[in-house]
């Protein structure tokens, strides 16, 4: 038989071990900082210059591909001024289609109905 090794440390223990960890780093940092002020003075303004950038071009990107999958799942009815959520993108021939019938008079709404592409 194995027996299992069961650690009965209370959650103070570990808590109190968890904050002296973090207090040592701490501290090491406020001694390297201290040790090495030339650079971190010369560093700053290049370092938060390029977080922010990052920063703005990360979100820049996620905006985009919000609005890109957010164009891609809805279809936009003028006729009712009612926005239409689809399954799935829609290929170019369906997009063809649609558009074709719409021009003979159909409303998009039967259209996306009997294309089988409304959620």
């Amino acid at each position: 038989m194995e027996s299992n090794v069961i650690d009965f440390r209370t959650k103070e223990h570990k808590r109190a071990e968890f904050k002296e960890k973090i207090h040592s780093k701490l501290q090491s940092g406020k001694e390297w900082f201290e040790r090495n002020k030339e650079v971190v003075i010369t560093l700053t303004p290049v370092v938060i210059g390029s977080v922010a950038t990052i920063t703005k071009v990360v979100g820049k990107h996620i905006n985009l591909h919000k609005e890109e999958s957010v164009k891609n799942l809805y279809c936009y009815d003028r006729s009712l001024g009612h926005y239409w959520r689809l399954r799935r993108e829609l290929t170019n021939a369906e997009w063809l289609e649609i558009d074709r019938r719409k021009k003979n008079g159909e409303r998009l709404a039967d259209i996306l109905e009997e294309l089988k592409v409304l959620k």
